[in-house]
């Protein structure tokens, strides 16, 4: 089950939210504090709603109100949320009110942050990234390291069970899948998809209706995975030798060679199946186990090698890379994304 939980709440976090909001006006010298309330009602003659925190600050003789939401996670749907809050907060002062809503949040993504400047609103997250503008005020503070739990949240979509989701919504044409239907096609549990599922739709990777759940940014999701993805941790491979020096002729033998093991071709043959044009250094495929050496030799005329051969077989740590697979030509290829994964980090020789 992916973790989505032990996260602090809103509560837990209120200390250092406060902390940071006094901290902003101490890096700012013509900013005078004046007070700072917590869970307050914004206006008293109309909609009863409740701030977070409510700050006053003085800027030579005009006074501004800041007022603040916080969020135990600064990802995309949460910031969207306190964005719609804030916006409401905002229109319950009194008119000629001079104001500023800000978002706080643990740490806030560089995807969140252009949230917030799209809408207006500033932030201040606790990893030290701000993001204000008001008056003569202009701060803008980023640092890409997340020292907080969110970011193990993020990892977890593209754990290697969780990939196997991911492998199939991302599949064209893309299209909606029940939960039930992508536990089945990816050979996981309800619980795994459910969390993969909480994980899409809270970064707004994925929306859901009727007809079920479908990445809307299939672009961002591949990006992201690619980021994190470490071809060296997820495999073990040899490499072998051989007099073969056409890539289709290695192929071919191999295929046959293998027979019913389950296999299945990667990297640059892989691609230049799916685009005739592209380079092909070397022949790769994953597999289930390793051939006899043997076996190789009588067939293929290959030997081991440290480096340098023309073909690699590759035993990857999840079987989910064979899923969904594609028949190119007579011959067993991965899918175009686990395609594009594999050749993204893979050297050209």
């Amino acid at each position: 089950m992916l973790k989505t939980t032990n996260l602090p709440n809103e509560r837990d976090l209120e200390p250092q939210f406060q902390a940071v909001l006094r901290g902003l006006v101490e890096r700012v010298p013509f900013l005078k504090f004046k007070s700072l309330a917590v869970d307050v009602l914004v206006s008293k003659t109309r909609d009863r709603g409740r701030a977070d925190f409510l700050l006053k600050a003085q800027i030579g003789s005009q006074t501004w109100t800041l007022i603040a939401e916080g969020k135990r996670l600064g990802q995309p749907r949460e910031v969207n949320s306190g964005i719609l809050q804030l916006k409401h907060y905002l229109s319950l002062l009194p008119s000629g009110t001079l104001a500023y809503g800000l978002l706080l949040a643990p740490f806030i993504s560089e995807e969140s942050a252009r949230l917030c400047k799209e809408a207006g609103v500033g932030y201040l997250d606790l990893a030290g990234n701000a993001s204000l503008s008001f008056d003569h005020i202009f701060i803008e503070t980023r640092s890409s390291e997340n020292p907080f739990h969110e970011k193990r949240a993020v990892k977890s979509v593209f754990s290697p069970k969780a990939t196997r989701v991911i492998r199939l919504l991302l599949q064209g044409p893309l299209h909606s899948w029940r939960v039930a239907e992508l536990a089945k096609a990816a050979e996981v549990s309800l619980g795994h998809v459910s969390g993969v599922r909480q994980l899409l739709l809270a970064h707004e990777w994925a929306a859901e209706d009727k007809s079920g759940l479908r990445l809307i940014k299939p672009d961002a999701v591949l990006d992201a995975w690619a980021a994190l993805d470490r071809w060296d941790n997820r495999t073990t491979e040899r490499e072998y030798s051989l007099l073969i020096n056409d890539p289709s002729e290695i192929a071919e033998k191999l295929n046959k060679q293998l027979g019913k093991q389950r296999h299945a071709f990667t990297q640059w043959f892989a691609a230049s199946r799916r685009h005739p044009h592209a380079s092909v250094p070397l022949v790769t495929a994953y597999v289930d186990r390793f051939p006899d050496d043997e076996a190789l030799k009588k067939h293929l005329l290959a030997r081991p090698v440290s480096s340098g051969g023309k073909l690699r077989l590759v035993i990857p740590k999840d079987e989910g890379v064979f899923r969904p697979s594609q028949t190119i030509k007579g011959l067993p290829l991965v899918s175009d994304v686990q395609i594009y994964l594999d050749v993204i980090h893979a050297p050209l020789s």
